[in-house]
């Protein structure tokens, strides 16, 4: 089976999928956040996909199943609680159930390595928390393709690299906020911009590794469901202030000189954080550049944009 997921709402214990990064082929839908359409598209024209999960979180996500039925691939859409108490968790820890059921209906398998595969996912993480403590000095084009080729693979294959490319720092430090970052040009036009990345709320990076391992000796799937619910707050979930509570104090910790604040086209929760978020580095003396990309593939305006930025930024090397 080859599931394409959606999020890093979509539990990793569970079964093995393949992460949404990019897609290269026509698109099918306008006026509608590019990323999600970019992965109906890929769910509906890419032949080796034969299903696909994503969370119901957003306006985009809750649309999803309409345009995907009647592809006759597995579809499944999980909803997300906006909150992270004992009775949310324990509605997710049934989502997360259903979820399983569904998988082994479809496919005619049943699933019984949920805790084998949690310790595999813990050691996953730690070793790429090890990079990301370090990450002032990697190459973060490469720590971003090294996240991406890993998330492609089965789980039993996920070998994360002895080492990342390293790298001089710079004065410029600079913190990364957005969702998932597909376009890699820009990755690598922030190095050659000066900038260096300090620090990230990506979905899978900074937010992948805010939480702690899964204990496989709880109820599986109540701690499933509060490890990903503990990780740190999406915009989708609506509640901005300890987002910005727990932001600012990595930017502080780690000397943040600039934010980066990448967001898709017509995603109104990043949009609407970028204007809460600006009001409070204006306070604090942090300048900010937004970067809004149409597609998962488009650089955009964004190199010309990050020389500016890095040009006005204070740090020097």
């Amino acid at each position: 089976m080859k599931i394409l997921a959606l999020s890093g709402f979509v539990p990793e214990p569970i079964c093995d999928t393949i992460r949404f990064t990019r897609y290269t082929g026509d698109r099918n839908i306008s006026h509608y956040c590019g990323y999600a359409s970019d992965f109906i598209s890929q769910v509906l024209n890419d032949p080796a996909v034969d299903g696909a999960v994503f969370p119901k979180s957003c306006d985009s996500t809750r649309i999803m199943p309409s345009y995907l039925a009647g592809t006759g691939k597995f579809c499944y859409q999980l909803a997300v609680p906006s909150r992270r108490t004992p009775e949310a968790v324990r509605y997710f820890a049934d989502q997360i159930r259903a979820y399983q059921a569904a998988v082994e209906t479809h496919y005619g398998i049943r699933i019984d390595d949920i805790p084998q595969r949690i310790v595999l996912l813990n050691e996953r993480n730690r070793r790429i928390r090890q990079t990301y403590d370090q990450l002032s000095s990697c190459s973060y084009e490469d720590y971003l393709q090294s996240l991406h080729s890993l998330m492609k693979l089965p789980l039993a294959q996920q070998q994360w690299p002895g080492s990342i490319r390293q790298q001089e720092p710079t004065g410029k430090r600079v913190f990364l906020v957005g969702s998932f970052l597909s376009c890699l040009q820009i990755a690598r036009a922030v190095s050659e911009a000066g900038l260096t990345v300090v620090g990230d709320t990506l979905p899978e990076s900074g937010r992948l590794l805010s939480a702690g391992p899964v204990d496989p000796a709880e109820d599986l799937y109540q701690a499933i469901a509060g490890n990903i619910l503990s990780f740190r707050l999406s915009p989708t979930q609506n509640d901005f202030r300890p987002i910005l509570t727990r932001d600012l104090s990595e930017m502080e910790e780690k000397k943040v000189r600039g934010v980066l604040f990448v967001t898709q086209k017509y995603c109104e929760p990043y949009d609407y954080l970028f204007a809460v978020y600006k009001k409070e580095l204006d306070l604090r003396g942090i300048p900010a550049v937004k970067i809004s990309l149409n597609h998962s593939e488009d650089p955009g305006k964004a190199l010309l944009l990050l020389e500016a930025f890095a040009d006005a930024l204070k740090g020097g090397n």
